[in-house]
């Protein structure tokens, strides 16, 4: 099981997600997360101008899940950091992501949990978890690069006529007894790292 968030957003079964970004001002995004039963599971909001580019994952009742932003000012090699709820506390850290190249083309995260957490030896050089790619096209992926296991990827393309409106969705396809709250905080990075470049 791969429960990061919290094991109540591992299934036992495969769970397809749609989520769906639209921007609300020239300030905001939003991102619409939805089962295949077309049930709101979650909402991101948050600014994308604003410093640390803070954004809050909440459930459908609206309860703050997790909190990310980036660590310090932000350069050229992007750090995000990961927290329960609204908190900043290093003991609610959950989770880091950066980039781990300057020069590629295609957008990547090493996922690196707090050494309490992780699943890895200390002495490895290895990630606990690597994205590669973007949603667009259909590239996105998330693996456990030990392994090489495949954890979670985007399945459906979006439309180039909602990415000019700056609204888009598209489809995540997450493998059993993966955490799908971290899989949509991931995408969520991506998509505001891919953004900057």
């Amino acid at each position: 099981m791969v429960s990061v968030v919290g094991e109540m957003f591992c299934n036992p079964y495969t769970t397809e997600l749609v989520v769906r970004r639209r921007r609300e001002s020239l300030k905001t995004d939003r991102y619409d997360v939805f089962d295949h039963s077309d049930n709101l599971i979650f909402t991101v909001d948050g600014g994308i101008w604003n410093i640390r580019r803070k954004r809050v994952l909440r459930d459908a009742t609206g309860v703050p899940v997790l909190s990310m932003r980036t660590k310090g000012v932000v350069t050229m090699r992007y750090k995000w950091e990961v927290y329960k709820g609204e908190s900043t506390e290093s003991e609610d850290l959950l989770f880091s992501a950066r980039e781990p190249n300057l020069l590629s083309f295609k957008t990547s995260l090493d996922v690196t949990l707090p050494p309490n957490k992780s699943s890895t030896d200390v002495t490895s050089i290895e990630p606990d978890f690597r994205t590669l790619g973007r949603y667009i096209g259909s590239s996105f992926k998330l693996f456990e690069p030990i392994h090489n296991t495949l954890l979670a990827e985007v399945v459906h393309d979006f439309t180039w006529g909602g990415l000019i409106r700056g609204s888009y969705c598209f489809k995540v396809r997450v493998n059993p007894y993966v955490d799908f709250a971290l899989v949509v905080a991931l995408l969520v990075i991506t998509d505001d790292t891919s953004n900057l470049r």
